[in-house]
């Protein structure tokens, strides 16, 4: 099979380099010139598990990175994998993307192959926008044409394996387009759902991400509550679910990265006002209020800005199990964002993010090392779950070598803190005790 995917991005080049190492013959179009010099060099632009691997297994025999789609080549299928971006501050979905990656293949498109939306849209858009897009541009009616959706679920740090192995869902606008899709996808993974719409598949996708958003939110809710009767929030929850089957309460915490923070705004795009959209909305603000909740921390801690007050934040990916080198997203640089805007200086520390994206924030000055970021930093915010902190927190005196030094640990990772009577920790747990 042939099949071309349109955005190398997280999602379309983990797809893409695993659909070559199964042997479809994948034409991958990408005019970024630093994701082109890392590809010619067998390597992603981000960091996932396994995947350079697969690059170097695959590139230029069964993968292809080309500039643009060859006209000699017949394609059984194209796939769109570009983000969904909302727009500013309205908090809907823009598919301008969507349609300029469709507008890509019109030199190769005639309407027979199969178009596969990826990306997560709204309910009603494959049907009611994609459809319409690809009539317009090849000049035939709706059911000549085969359009599927089928939604990218995979956990960013572990795509490479959940895209063989969890089930994939597919859905057609017709029996020829689920035909199709099935063949395509029974090559990468053992299991296929077939939704019954198009629509069903759409929904699947927000489902699944608004699930984990609206039971992130019931965590950090239960957490901050605890608070209000002088008890740790995050203790409450553990000891609420040691050992008790029937209590599951999530890990207060932040609820970030590039689908969570965007996908329950668009579920409730074209929901008509109901109690259910006014919940899940709420769900999703609460965790948004956890980045302002942390800059109020700071606030409390030292008080007004000033040129010998400097803030260390270390954690910059959106998250750190599994390792990550993403920043789209993240609630630790919206914080960094927060902070700067209220005047505050900032030392930048990541495990997994490439040096160059974290200078390109421009929110304050990068440091490779942790303890360099600390030397003369008042506080230290550890905002992701890096399994790397637990260890390097045991050297934590080179941290706190001054008066009034303090860490807001986030997420509970510097487990080696805790044994120590010489540091002082907060955690989202007690933060405001």
């Amino acid at each position: 099979m042939k099949v071309g995917i349109i955005g190398l991005g997280y999602v379309g080049l983990t797809l893409v380099v695993v659909a070559a190492s199964k042997g479809i013959d994948v034409y991958g179009v990408e005019v970024n010139a630093h994701i082109k010099d890392c590809l010619k060099n067998d390597k992603a632009h981000f960091y996932e598990e396994g995947l350079d691997n697969l690059i170097k297994r695959t590139n230029n025999k069964t993968l292809h990175i080309v500039d643009e789609f060859p006209l000699d080549v017949k394609y059984d299928a194209f796939i769109v994998t570009v983000g969904t971006p909302l727009k500013g501050g309205l908090k809907v979905p823009n598919f301008e993307y969507i349609k300029s990656a469709m507008l890509s293949i019109r030199n190769v498109y005639d309407g027979s192959e199969l178009i596969i939306l990826r990306s997560t849209v709204s309910v009603g858009t494959t049907r009611n926008v994609i459809l319409p897009f690809l009539m317009n541009m090849c000049g035939k009616e709706e059911n000549e044409l085969l359009v599927s959706m089928c939604p990218e679920r995979t956990l960013e740090g572990k795509a490479v394996y959940e895209l063989t192995h969890l089930p994939q869902v597919i859905s057609g606008n017709n029996a020829e387009s689920v035909e199709v899709a099935q063949k395509i996808f029974r090559k990468i993974t053992p299991c296929i759902i077939e939704a019954e719409s198009l629509e069903e598949a759409e929904l699947i996708k927000l489902y699944c991400n608004t699930y984990r958003d609206m039971t992130f939110a019931i965590g950090n809710a239960f957490c901050m509550a605890a608070q209000k009767f002088n008890v740790d929030g995050s203790k409450v929850i553990e000891h609420a679910n040691y050992g008790y089957a029937r209590s599951n309460i999530a890990k207060p915490g932040f609820v970030a990265g590039p689908c969570l923070e965007k996908d329950a705004y668009i579920l409730i795009n074209n929901m008509p006002e109901c109690s259910s959209k006014e919940f899940i909305l709420a769900a999703r603000q609460f965790n948004e209020s956890l980045e302002d909740m942390v800059v109020q921390w700071v606030q409390n801690k030292i008080g007004a800005p000033d040129d010998n007050k400097v803030i260390a934040l270390s954690g910059m990916a959106f998250k750190g199990q599994p390792e990550t080198s993403d920043l789209r997203g993240s609630s630790s640089v919206y914080i960094a964002e927060k902070l700067k805007a209220a005047g505050y200086k900032m030392n930048l520390h990541d495990f997994c993010a490439l040096p160059e994206e974290m200078e390109a924030l421009k929110l304050g000055t990068y440091f490779h090392d942790l303890y360099d970021a600390c030397s003369k930093a008042s506080l230290l915010l550890v905002l992701n779950n890096h399994k790397k902190y637990a260890s390097v927190m045991s050297n934590a005196s080179l941290l706190y070598s001054k008066n009034g030094f303090e860490i807001l640990d986030s997420w509970g990772a510097c487990t080696e803190l805790y044994y120590s009577n010489d540091v002082k920790i907060s955690t989202l747990g007690n933060m405001f005790n």
